[in-house]
Protein backbone atom coordinates (compact mmCIF):
# COMPACT_ATOMS: atom_id res chain seq x y z
CA UNK A 1 0.00 0.00 0.00
CA UNK A 2 3.13 2.41 0.59
CA UNK A 3 4.37 1.61 -3.01
CA UNK A 4 1.13 2.31 -4.20
CA UNK A 5 -0.08 5.56 -2.62
CA UNK A 6 3.84 6.80 -3.36
CA UNK A 7 2.67 6.12 -7.27
CA UNK A 8 -0.53 7.67 -7.22
CA UNK A 9 0.90 11.00 -5.06
CA UNK A 10 4.07 11.02 -8.16
CA UNK A 11 1.69 10.63 -10.73
CA UNK A 12 -0.90 13.70 -9.30
CA UNK A 13 2.14 15.31 -9.51
CA UNK A 14 3.18 14.48 -13.10
CA UNK A 15 -0.76 15.26 -14.13
CA UNK A 16 -0.33 18.75 -12.21
CA UNK A 17 2.79 19.56 -13.94
CA UNK A 18 1.85 18.56 -17.23
CA UNK A 19 -1.03 21.28 -16.77
CA UNK A 20 0.89 23.97 -15.20
CA UNK A 21 3.76 23.56 -18.55
CA UNK A 22 0.57 23.43 -21.26
CA UNK A 23 -0.75 26.82 -19.36
CA UNK A 24 3.00 28.55 -19.19
CA UNK A 25 3.58 27.78 -22.96
CA UNK A 26 0.12 29.32 -23.84
CA UNK A 27 0.89 32.72 -21.73
CA UNK A 28 4.45 32.64 -23.55
CA UNK A 29 2.80 32.40 -26.50
CA UNK A 30 0.34 35.31 -26.18
CA UNK A 31 3.91 37.13 -24.87
CA UNK A 32 5.68 36.15 -28.10
CA UNK A 33 2.47 37.30 -30.47
CA UNK A 34 2.04 40.57 -28.49
CA UNK A 35 6.17 41.50 -28.81
CA UNK A 36 5.86 40.22 -32.49
CA UNK A 37 2.73 42.32 -33.37
CA UNK A 38 4.65 45.69 -31.76
CA UNK A 39 7.76 45.11 -33.59
CA UNK A 40 5.64 45.13 -36.70
CA UNK A 41 3.69 48.09 -35.86
CA UNK A 42 6.50 49.82 -35.21
CA UNK A 43 8.21 48.81 -38.81
CA UNK A 44 5.01 50.47 -39.84
CA UNK A 45 4.67 53.58 -37.66
CA UNK A 46 6.74 56.58 -39.35
CA UNK A 47 5.72 58.74 -35.84
CA UNK A 48 2.75 60.84 -34.50
CA UNK A 49 -0.25 58.73 -34.92
CA UNK A 50 -2.29 58.69 -31.67
CA UNK A 51 -4.41 55.12 -32.57
CA UNK A 52 -1.06 53.63 -32.72
CA UNK A 53 -0.22 54.49 -29.39
CA UNK A 54 -3.10 53.38 -28.20
CA UNK A 55 -2.56 49.91 -29.54
CA UNK A 56 0.48 49.54 -28.27
CA UNK A 57 -0.60 50.60 -24.76
CA UNK A 58 -3.15 47.87 -25.02
CA UNK A 59 -0.47 45.42 -26.36
CA UNK A 60 1.70 46.46 -23.00
CA UNK A 61 -1.10 45.82 -20.83
CA UNK A 62 -1.55 42.39 -22.19
CA UNK A 63 2.14 41.59 -21.95
CA UNK A 64 1.64 42.64 -18.60
CA UNK A 65 -1.26 40.36 -17.53
CA UNK A 66 0.37 37.68 -18.84
CA UNK A 67 3.69 37.82 -17.17
CA UNK A 68 2.15 38.26 -14.21
CA UNK A 69 0.00 35.43 -14.75
CA UNK A 70 2.88 33.45 -15.33
CA UNK A 71 4.68 34.41 -12.50
CA UNK A 72 1.55 33.21 -10.17
CA UNK A 73 1.62 29.98 -11.34
CA UNK A 74 5.31 29.46 -11.28
CA UNK A 75 5.56 30.63 -7.97
CA UNK A 76 2.41 28.20 -6.88
CA UNK A 77 4.13 25.29 -8.81
CA UNK A 78 7.73 26.39 -6.63
CA UNK A 79 5.29 25.86 -3.41
CA UNK A 80 3.71 22.75 -4.96
CA UNK A 81 7.34 20.98 -5.46
CA UNK A 82 9.14 22.34 -1.91
CA UNK A 83 6.26 20.68 0.12
CA UNK A 84 7.84 17.77 -0.93
CA UNK A 85 11.50 18.48 0.58
CA UNK A 86 10.16 17.10 4.36
CA UNK A 87 7.53 14.73 5.40
CA UNK A 88 5.91 17.55 7.70
CA UNK A 89 6.07 20.38 7.88
CA UNK A 90 4.28 23.79 9.43
CA UNK A 91 1.54 25.49 6.63
CA UNK A 92 -1.61 27.33 6.47
CA UNK A 93 -4.41 25.47 4.91
CA UNK A 94 -5.59 28.12 2.77
CA UNK A 95 -2.65 28.89 0.83
CA UNK A 96 -2.39 24.85 0.50
CA UNK A 97 -6.07 24.90 -1.04
CA UNK A 98 -5.43 28.37 -3.22
CA UNK A 99 -2.07 27.04 -4.79
CA UNK A 100 -3.48 23.55 -5.57
CA UNK A 101 -6.52 25.00 -7.46
CA UNK A 102 -4.91 27.74 -9.58
CA UNK A 103 -2.76 24.60 -10.49
CA UNK A 104 -5.69 22.66 -11.25
CA UNK A 105 -8.07 25.07 -12.89
CA UNK A 106 -7.33 24.61 -16.31
CA UNK A 107 -8.39 20.96 -15.58
CA UNK A 108 -11.77 22.42 -14.82
CA UNK A 109 -11.80 24.80 -17.52
CA UNK A 110 -11.37 21.69 -20.13
CA UNK A 111 -14.63 20.04 -18.59
CA UNK A 112 -16.33 23.71 -18.37
CA UNK A 113 -16.66 23.29 -14.76
CA UNK A 114 -16.23 26.51 -12.27
CA UNK A 115 -14.45 26.54 -8.92
CA UNK A 116 -15.69 28.67 -6.04
CA UNK A 117 -13.65 29.14 -2.72
CA UNK A 118 -15.39 30.40 1.03
CA UNK A 119 -12.19 30.01 3.19
CA UNK A 120 -12.24 31.47 6.98
CA UNK A 121 -9.65 34.38 7.16
CA UNK A 122 -8.13 33.46 11.06
CA UNK A 123 -7.68 29.86 10.39
CA UNK A 124 -4.36 28.89 11.98
CA UNK A 125 -1.29 27.28 10.89
CA UNK A 126 -1.47 23.47 11.26
CA UNK A 127 1.98 20.61 11.12
CA UNK A 128 1.78 18.14 8.90
CA UNK A 129 2.31 16.52 5.56
CA UNK A 130 1.30 19.05 3.28
CA UNK A 131 2.45 17.23 0.20
CA UNK A 132 -0.08 14.56 0.86
CA UNK A 133 -2.57 16.49 1.76
CA UNK A 134 -2.35 18.21 -1.78
CA UNK A 135 -2.58 14.14 -3.37
CA UNK A 136 -5.81 13.94 -1.45
CA UNK A 137 -7.32 16.86 -2.34
CA UNK A 138 -5.97 16.35 -6.08
CA UNK A 139 -7.49 13.15 -6.03
CA UNK A 140 -11.19 14.05 -5.03
CA UNK A 141 -10.98 17.12 -7.59
CA UNK A 142 -10.38 15.13 -9.94
CA UNK A 143 -13.05 12.33 -9.62
CA UNK A 144 -15.33 14.31 -9.28
CA UNK A 145 -14.02 16.70 -12.70
CA UNK A 146 -14.45 13.09 -14.63
CA UNK A 147 -18.05 12.99 -12.90
CA UNK A 148 -19.50 15.62 -13.12
CA UNK A 149 -21.97 17.80 -15.90
CA UNK A 150 -20.31 20.72 -17.90
CA UNK A 151 -21.79 23.83 -16.09
CA UNK A 152 -20.73 22.47 -12.56
CA UNK A 153 -19.29 23.87 -10.10
CA UNK A 154 -17.21 22.08 -7.04
CA UNK A 155 -17.09 24.34 -3.99
CA UNK A 156 -14.50 24.49 -1.73
CA UNK A 157 -14.84 25.86 2.08
CA UNK A 158 -12.43 26.07 5.18
CA UNK A 159 -13.50 26.47 8.73
CA UNK A 160 -12.90 25.89 12.11
CA UNK A 161 -14.74 23.58 14.26
CA UNK A 162 -13.42 23.78 17.80
CA UNK A 163 -9.54 23.05 17.90
CA UNK A 164 -9.52 21.53 14.19
CA UNK A 165 -9.60 23.20 10.63
CA UNK A 166 -11.36 21.58 7.95
CA UNK A 167 -11.79 21.62 4.87
CA UNK A 168 -14.91 20.61 3.33
CA UNK A 169 -15.52 19.71 -1.11
CA UNK A 170 -18.93 19.95 -2.50
CA UNK A 171 -20.22 18.70 -5.95
CA UNK A 172 -22.87 21.20 -7.35
CA UNK A 173 -24.64 19.06 -10.03
CA UNK A 174 -25.35 15.37 -11.12
CA UNK A 175 -22.87 12.80 -10.89
CA UNK A 176 -22.67 10.10 -12.98
CA UNK A 177 -20.84 7.75 -10.86
CA UNK A 178 -21.81 8.31 -7.47
CA UNK A 179 -21.87 5.74 -5.65
CA UNK A 180 -18.53 4.93 -6.44
CA UNK A 181 -17.35 8.18 -5.82
CA UNK A 182 -18.55 7.96 -2.17
CA UNK A 183 -16.46 4.32 -0.91
CA UNK A 184 -16.47 1.55 -3.31
CA UNK A 185 -13.91 3.08 -6.45
CA UNK A 186 -10.15 1.08 -5.38
CA UNK A 187 -8.67 4.73 -5.51
CA UNK A 188 -10.67 5.37 -1.81
CA UNK A 189 -8.08 2.60 -0.29
CA UNK A 190 -5.37 4.54 -1.12
CA UNK A 191 -7.04 8.02 0.23
CA UNK A 192 -8.28 6.17 3.57
CA UNK A 193 -4.33 4.79 3.72
CA UNK A 194 -3.31 8.55 2.95
CA UNK A 195 -5.18 10.06 5.91
CA UNK A 196 -4.64 7.55 8.16
CA UNK A 197 -0.70 8.17 7.91
CA UNK A 198 -1.64 11.99 8.32
CA UNK A 199 -4.32 10.99 11.40
CA UNK A 200 -6.90 13.25 10.03
CA UNK A 201 -10.34 12.64 9.95
CA UNK A 202 -12.20 11.54 6.63
CA UNK A 203 -15.84 11.80 5.69
CA UNK A 204 -18.02 11.07 2.33
CA UNK A 205 -21.49 11.62 2.21
CA UNK A 206 -23.63 11.43 -1.07
CA UNK A 207 -27.04 13.39 -1.31
CA UNK A 208 -29.31 10.74 -3.11
CA UNK A 209 -26.48 9.91 -5.56
CA UNK A 210 -26.76 13.58 -6.89
CA UNK A 211 -24.75 15.57 -4.67
CA UNK A 212 -21.51 14.71 -2.82
CA UNK A 213 -19.26 16.42 -0.35
CA UNK A 214 -15.64 15.25 1.18
CA UNK A 215 -14.77 17.11 4.42
CA UNK A 216 -10.99 16.62 5.89
CA UNK A 217 -10.42 17.43 9.19
CA UNK A 218 -7.58 18.04 10.86
CA UNK A 219 -5.99 18.85 14.38
CA UNK A 220 -4.72 22.49 14.70
CA UNK A 221 -3.41 21.86 17.90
Amino acid sequence: MENRLRDSQLASLGKLLAGYTHELKNHFAIINESSGLMDDLLEMSEGGDDKLHERFKKIIITIGERISQANTMAMYLNRVAHRMDVPASTFNVNDLLIEELALMNRFAAMKQISFETTLQDDIPSIFNNPSLLQFVIFSLVHELLDSLESGSTIRFFSYMVGQDVEIAVESGAVVSNGDELVGSDPMFQILNFAVEKMNIGFNRQSSGGEKLKFTLTLPAG
